[in-house]
């Protein structure tokens, strides 16, 4: 699909153009003036907007018309979008809110509009509208002025904050290509936007502000299609219920389950960053250096405590500070004062005469040294503000580059706030400058990241949905779990059904062994919560008392051998926003409070089913913590992909927890077992709960 009536048309109107200061028409009529298009006033207000001769409506344009940007009211909206289709134009910017954000009477105008509409494309409603700034095209209500174009293309769904986010970033030098402000996202998905953006040979970064997801699949898949080769930068507000909340009053859209929000992004590819500060600094620090071959930090400071500090956050991040050979560090120590300090921060102390002499050289000595991957000089207070030492830098990352040296420089800013504009000379040239050490840590950490796994992104496995299972709605029969677990290859424990003590007993004697009597009632979620399970069975009392109580809960009782093991938790869900999900986590009646797991969109291949795994921050349970046995985790990686297909080929399979999964040595089997059903409404299949 193509966007390009929106970023590369040739004919513009502006249905509600004015001349009228304080009119948004004025606004957007000013804002087109530098559009190498031809741009067309549509109103009845006036003969002509800006010297050019109006037409009253859309239908009595002559010739095509690319795109229209509606600077009308909300109510107007579906008539223009009616008059939009019948002249057969490419899309249409609806500026106005007061659409699905207001209500059930806003939600209800949003479908008139898209509905009247037809084939016309829509952004928005309610959205601060579009940019090309390479063909001066400002189809939105942002004043964005004489700017050079670069190739970082901005997606948000909030207004005010998306132009915020662009007026910091033309501040700090970071060069937006393409602007997008999807607002209620009525028509178009951010997928969408993504693809396009992807193919676009003049977009190399994108910033993704989104407040609501509504295709959480068809993002994610456009993202992991375009991580390898283009970074993908996301941000999401509404992670927390009172942001949640606040995205339903904003948006009309429910917020998103962070947990697999968070999870599909990594899974994709995406760089998942807490702010739309922190995003803009990741976007500048990927746009216009190198990325890192490593993890390898070089830190120059004239400050002892911030070199320090910085190396403790990069440390946090993942990233290296690691000491120099003693070569280099002799070859340094012969240029820096007695005090200094070679190591790695590569303290100079505060010798203010000779900042611009050791600062290049510092970074040019330590750039292509071999020993490291990433140089970061720490400019503060004086060596800030001295244009001699900013000019040898920004020369010495020239001579760098022009030398075939991809080492990345990145300057972490620490000066008062009228030195601020010095950074000017630094960043003009293409190396970012972020102001304190924690900025810095957390954008190179990303840039690091995303360097070292981008080549490991793999597309998505494939799933076909199968013949629906034929029961009803609610939970599976616990004898026919086992059927259909092992259709995906996934081990149960060996299970007798009781019906009386005698019953209970003989099986107890066949497995010889202790044994494990649990209530197999298909409406009890959760059997350690109603006392559902009795462990290390040995006597035929024990047996008999343990069923006695156990077929108080219910009739149907299992007896089963008790199998040693690291007890494991494998689940999906059908999610609402991302359609299936797969859960791997450290199980037990303790998952819940642990929370120790980790989620992917499904189905998964062993090999990401093991990455989940390796996530874990219990996973040296699993690697033999302790002189204990290592865990096969082959068996236990295939359980997580077999119920991920499962869930992937089922849509009917609502939910699956199978808790725990006995891990050893030698296999994974599932000792515990809930699969519940929902089919969708109006599939023609039984919805009474199953007994």
């Amino acid at each position: 699909m193509t966007l390009d009536s929106f970023f590369e048309p040739a004919r513009v109107a502006v249905v509600g153009a004015s001349d009228r200061p304080g009119k948004v028409g004025s606004v957007i009529w000013k804002n087109l003036a530098d559009f190498d298009g031809e741009v067309i006033p549509v109103t009845t207000s006036a003969d002509r907007v800006g010297g050019v001769r109006s037409v009253p409506s859309l239908t009595e344009i002559e010739g095509k018309v690319d795109l229209a940007v509606l600077v009308v009211p909300a109510r107007a909206a579906p008539v223009i979008a009616r008059q939009a289709a019948a002249k057969g134009v490419g899309g249409i910017v609806v500026l106005a809110g007061g659409f699905a954000e207001t209500g059930p009477a806003g939600a209800a105008l949003q479908a008139e509009l898209v509905e009247a509409a037809g084939p016309v494309r829509i952004v928005g409603p309610n959205c601060f509208g579009i940019q090309n700034i390479a063909r001066g095209l400002n189809a939105s209500i942002t004043m964005a002025g004489e700017i050079e174009a670069g190739q970082v293309a901005l997606v948000t769904q909030s207004g005010a904050y998306g132009m915020a986010i662009h007026s910091l970033a033309l501040d700090e030098n970071l060069r937006f290509g393409k602007v997008y402000s999807s607002g209620n996202k009525a028509d178009i998905g951010d997928h969408e936007v993504i693809r396009y953006f992807h193919e676009d040979p003049g977009t190399g970064i994108v910033c993704l502000l989104a407040e609501s997801v509504a295709d959480g699949a068809e993002l994610a898949a456009a993202i992991r299609a375009a991580s390898p080769t283009m970074p993908v930068i996301v941000t999401k507000t509404g992670r927390s219920e009172a942001g949640a909340r606040a995205a339903l009053s904003h948006t009309g859209a429910l917020g998103t389950d962070d947990a697999v929000f968070r999870a599909a992004m990594s899974q994709a590819g995406a760089i998942s960053v807490r702010s739309g500060l922190e995003m803009l600094d990741v976007a500048r620090v990927l746009d216009t250096q190198p990325l890192p071959r490593g993890t390898r930090a070089a830190i120059i400071t004239n400050s002892g405590g911030v070199g320090v500090e910085l190396a403790d956050m990069l440390e946090d991040e993942g990233v290296e500070v690691p000491e120099l050979s003693p070569g280099l560090r002799d070859r340094i120590a012969e240029r820096l004062p007695p005090i200094g300090s070679a190591r790695n921060p590569v303290d100079m102390t505060p010798i203010w005469s000779r900042f611009a002499e050791l600062y290049p050289w510092l970074t040019g000595t330590l750039a292509r040294s071999g020993e490291v991957d990433l140089v970061i000089p720490i400019l503060l207070q004086r060596a800030a503000m001295d244009e001699a030492t900013l000019a040898g830098l920004r020369d010495t990352v020239a001579a760098l580059r022009d030398g075939g040296n991809r080492v990345p420089v990145y300057c972490c800013w620490v000066t008062p706030r009228e030195g601020r504009g010095m950074a000017g000379m630094l960043q003009s040239a293409g190396i970012p400058c972020l102001e304190w050490p924690e900025r810095v840590a957390r954008a190179v950490g990303h840039a690091v990241r995303y360097a070292s796994t981008r080549s490991r992104i793999t597309p998505s496995v494939r799933a076909d949905p199968a013949e629906p299972l034929r029961l009803a709605d609610g939970p599976v029969p616990a004898a026919e779990a086992p059927r259909i677990l092992a259709g995906y290859g996934i081990s149960t424990v060996e299970s007798t059904f009781c019906a009386t003590a005698d019953e209970a007993w003989a099986a107890a004697e066949r497995l010889d062994g202790p044994v494990v009597m649990k209530t197999a009632v298909p409406s009890v979620a959760h059997r350690a919560e109603v006392d559902g399970v009795r462990m290390d069975l040995s006597t035929g009392d024990d047996v008999a008392d343990a069923y006695r109580d156990l077929s108080a809960l219910g009739s149907e009782v299992l007896v089963q051998p008790r199998l040693d093991g690291v007890e494991m938790a494998v689940g999906a869900v059908q999610d609402p926003v991302f359609g299936p999900v797969v859960m791997a986590g450290m199980g037990g009646t303790m998952v819940e409070l642990l929370e120790d797991v980790a989620f992917a969109l499904a189905p998964v291949s062993k090999k990401e089913a093991i990455g989940m795994l390796r996530s874990l921050k219990g996973f040296q349970l699993l690697a033999g913590y302790r002189g204990r046995s290592a865990v096969d985790l082959d068996a236990l990686g295939e359980v997580i992909a077999g119920v991920s297909r499962m869930v992937a080929e089922h849509p009917e399979l609502s939910e699956v927890d199978l808790n725990p999964v006995m891990a050893t040595g030698t296999g994974a089997v599932a000792v515990d077992w809930k699969l519940y059903v929902t089919h969708p409404p109006g599939s023609g299949r039984p919805q009474q709960v199953s007994s």
